[in-house]
């Protein structure tokens, strides 16, 4: 899964956004957005559908280093919506009008996929969920403050442009805190449990001086903050820490808030610039004061005021948490469909998709018990359960550890990937540690998509927050997924398909992209990947949690189970530790369908290759089957079937051909 900006908002893999009526054309930096397109009609629409999406979407514009967005934030007004919903409705009579006759496959794929797209953005927006729904993990408090990761500010136009954006925030939030009040009034609103967290994730921003702000990060270029005390002069400080008295004119051109007597008299913090700083006193110190007033005049009041629109009008009004999910709002069960054929690209209803989860998690609980009984010597779940998640050997010790496994394992990984797979990325893929500021509201790992222009790697993000809570046991798995051979290899490979436009490089389905990194997980048993039955029976655990998701995702959405119940069935039937759980369930809450994804994406490529293997018999090869899955991006289901069929029909004949001329 993605990290609360990249996963959703600034990388935002699954849907165009837009909020444009007008689209102009693309910048030099992208001359190649049309990939191989050769219909010119077909190829201006895929690059006018790139620059919607960049023009709608400036952070994730930012992180494909699209200088020209550096300085905006997305517009999230209602005015926005509806620019965006006519734009894309412009784009989808453009497609309709096109011949496909004269259309290559490939052309074909693309304009399904791009019509789809664009069809299934516009009826989300319809449903108007941003407008009501309380988010933890991907709300402004969690993305807004994570920006610092991506932001670039090494010349001054780059600063200027942060200072901008850093500006736009104060804007932004309140947007957001109108939208949600706007919700209230039509009489949906959020669930109690989100709507706590989210004050407590502000709390914690509020309490935290700007001066100590991820926000501020960036302006201090490696800089340290020490104290002032009161009364004491900014000379016995440069005296301090710079060696001279003298250099207390550097400290004051560095700290601009000195020129506030108060600041002085009351006692604050200098900030002493890097050693080998690149910027001048004065270059440095403006831009600390910028930033910092950016903070302290639109970022922190917004927060503020968000926090007291949330305490006193819309918690009052939340849903109970014996009322979570959408079925327990006007419309919640038609909104839930359509969030369904958001997320899978298929036309399910909850009721399958229930029993589809029953059915699985009845067949995992058999392996866990078979694998429990060689492992601890028990085959009873609820002592399996117990010994995972009570025994403190089956967690770590400390951050070092967690990160320790999982870069081992990414490592383990990447060596073995020549044997099953011809189509390899050529960006690789770093870990590291989820930032401290979000660490402690944020999932356990999350995985951060390559730059376009391959300045940035593929980065695997692994919480080491808490370690004694992170278990050693699903550590293995967790790494497959993430990284490598699930979402870095595929997504990686997609951005590299110079044959696709670019809206197809960088954008998917979820259920493809979710349904092959939950895919390899199994798949990394038969590369030998594990080390050892513990971490299998992380395997297996995994595969569990993604199976109760069928169960809890549409108990909630479609069948009104509460919270509670939700937690319960997941605590019953996977080998998630319990705090894991509660913030599992609070996620398909306010992300309703997402969840389905995973495992009905892997459940379509599982069928697909059993599908593979009758068909071509001796001849079928592992390594051909996932490169014809990986080469064309992330795909809808339905084109994804329609591809691999029409593999398995060629290379049926091509057999059938090969076995004629030797009986000949």
């Amino acid at each position: 899964m993605f990290h609360p900006v990249f996963r959703a908002i600034l990388v935002s893999l699954v849907l165009l956004s837009g909020c444009a009526t007008s689209i102009p054309s693309p910048g030099p930096t992208w001359s190649d957005a049309a990939g191989g397109v050769e219909n010119q009609s077909l190829a201006t629409i895929c690059r006018e559908a790139w620059e919607l999406r960049l023009q709608s979407m400036p952070e994730f514009a930012s992180m494909q280093k699209d200088e020209r967005y550096y300085g905006m934030l997305s517009d999230n007004s209602p005015g926005a919506v509806r620019g965006r919903t006519k734009a894309r409705r412009k784009l989808i009579e453009r497609l309709n009008e096109l011949p496909t006759s004269q259309l290559s496959d490939a052309e074909r794929i693309t304009l399904t996929w791009l019509r789809d797209n664009l069809e299934t953005r516009i009826a989300v927006d319809d449903l108007g969920l941003r407008g009501w729904v309380v988010d933890p993990i991907r709300g402004p408090q969690s993305s807004l403050l994570s920006m610092v990761e991506f932001q670039p500010t090494e010349t001054p136009e780059e600063r200027a442009q942060l200072v901008q954006r850093w500006q736009a925030m104060g804007p932004y939030i309140r947007q957001e805190t109108a939208n949600l009040k706007r919700g209230l009034r039509d009489g949906k609103v959020s669930s109690q449990s989100a709507i706590e967290t989210t004050i407590s994730q502000l709390d914690n921003i509020l309490a935290t001086s700007t001066m100590d702000s991820p926000l501020m990060r960036s302006a201090l270029g490696g800089g340290e903050w020490v104290p002032l005390a009161r009364g004491e002069t900014v000379s016995a400080v440069a005296h301090k820490y710079l060696g001279s008295a003298s250099r207390q004119h550097e400290l004051r051109l560095v700290n601009l808030h000195l020129q506030e007597g108060s600041a002085i008299a009351l006692g604050t913090r200098v900030l002493l610039p890097a050693e080998g700083d690149p910027l001048s006193p004065r270059e440095r110190g403006r831009f600390v004061s910028d930033v910092m007033n950016a903070l302290r005049e639109q970022i922190y009041p917004a927060f503020s005021e968000m926090r007291r629109a949330l305490t006193n009008e819309l918690l009052p009004a939340a849903r109970g948490d014996d009322q979570p999910g959408l079925a327990h709002i006007p419309g919640g069960r038609e909104a839930y469909h359509t969030r369904i054929r958001q997320h899978t690209s298929l036309d399910l209803s909850p009721e399958e998709i229930h029993q589809f989860g029953l059915d699985e998690i009845a067949r995992i609980r058999a392996e866990m018990s078979d694998l429990g009984q060689e492992l601890f010597g028990t085959g009873n779940i609820a002592e399996i359960q117990d010994r995972l998640r009570n025994d403190p050997a089956m967690h770590f010790e400390t951050s070092d550890e967690v990160e320790a496994k999982a870069i081992n394992a990414v490592e383990r990984a990447r060596l073995t990937l020549p044997q099953w797979f011809g189509l390899l990325p050529v960006a690789e893929c770093t870990v590291e540690r989820v930032p401290e500021h979000e660490a402690p509201y944020s999932t356990i790992a999350y995985y951060q998509e390559p730059a376009a222009d391959g300045s940035r790697s593929g980065i695997y993000y692994i919480n080491t927050f808490a370690p004694e809570t992170r278990t050693r046991y699903e550590a293995e798995v967790l790494a497959y997924h993430e990284a490598v051979p699930g979402h870095h290899l595929q997504i990686a490979i997609a951005q590299e398909l110079e044959s696709l436009p670019l809206i197809r490089r960088h954008s998917g389905s979820t259920a493809f992209i979710e349904g092959w990194a939950l895919y390899t997980e199994r798949l990394c048993d038969e590369m030998g990947l594990y080390s050892s039955n513990l971490d299998r029976i992380g395997m297996l655990s995994y595969d569990a949690w993604r199976a109760s998701r069928l169960v809890v995702d549409t108990g909630m959405h479609a069948f009104g189970w509460s919270r509670a119940r939700a937690i319960e069935y997941m605590l019953d039937n996977t080998l998630l530790a319990e705090n894991n759980i509660a913030n599992e369930v609070d996620r398909y809450i306010a992300w309703p369908g997402q969840a389905l994804a995973y495992k009905l994406g892997q459940r379509r490529i599982l069928q697909l290759r059993d599908e593979a293997r009758e068909a071509l018999g001796a001849q079928f090869d592992i390594r051909t089957f996932h490169d014809r899955v990986l080469e064309n991006g992330g795909v809808t289901l339905p084109i994804l079937t329609q591809v691999i069929r029409k593999w398995i029909e060629d290379s049926a004949v091509v057999v059938a051909d090969n076995s004629s001329f030797e009986n000949e």
